[in-house]
């Protein structure tokens, strides 16, 4: 009886590494685009990876697969040439890179500037902080044909260590409007 299983096991074995098992997902991963375009010239690699985790939070795997290299570079190419973004716009971007969901940022301003001195009082002096975040948030989602656009522009002086960075207000920004897309909470 021994000597019988141990030969099944073997028979089974090897007709497994013949066969190939084939695993094939249940579901279709459908490509988002995230495109970040930079004219102040201060968006570094970690304020990207910050905005990139904020739409994967929305659209993550296994239903979404964030899309890189060539449509990425493609729709930042098409979208510098424009100056007007739309709904049309969005859709036609997505629809050429074969992308269900596109988003974008245009970056104006980050700026953190310490100021040491606010107004002509001699017990205000400081030191402060100037915190400037600007851009334009958009996002298109080929499903329902659905568009949002946000334009972000603070600007605040603020104590020295009671403000919030520019790279952290883009994030939440970006967050909450993928979030109003796919309808849920604001963060």
């Amino acid at each position: 009886m021994r000597k019988f299983l141990i030969f099944l096991v073997m028979v089974l074995a090897v007709s497994l590494n013949f066969c190939g098992a084939k695993a094939e997902a249940a579901f279709a991963e459908r490509p988002v685009g995230f495109v970040v375009l930079d004219f102040h010239g201060s968006v570094d690699a970690a304020a990207y990876k910050d905005w990139r985790s904020a739409v994967k939070w929305a659209y993550h795997f296994p239903h979404y697969k964030l899309a890189e290299g060539e449509a990425v570079e493609i729709t930042a190419d098409e979208v510098q040439r424009k100056t007007k973004i739309d709904g049309k716009l969005m859709a036609y971007l997505a629809e050429k890179n074969e992308l269900d969901v596109l988003v974008l940022a245009k970056v104006y301003a980050m700026r953190e500037e310490t100021l040491h001195r606010v107004g002509l009082r001699f017990d205000d002096e400081g030191p402060y902080m100037i915190v400037e975040a600007s851009a334009d948030l958009f996002v298109y989602k080929k499903d329902g044909n659905k568009f949002l656009q946000k334009k972000l522009r603070e600007r605040q002086v603020t104590e020295l260590g009671n403000y919030e960075r520019p790279e952290e207000t883009i994030k939440w920004a970006v967050a909450n409007l993928v979030n109003k897309m796919e309808g849920r909470e604001k963060i």
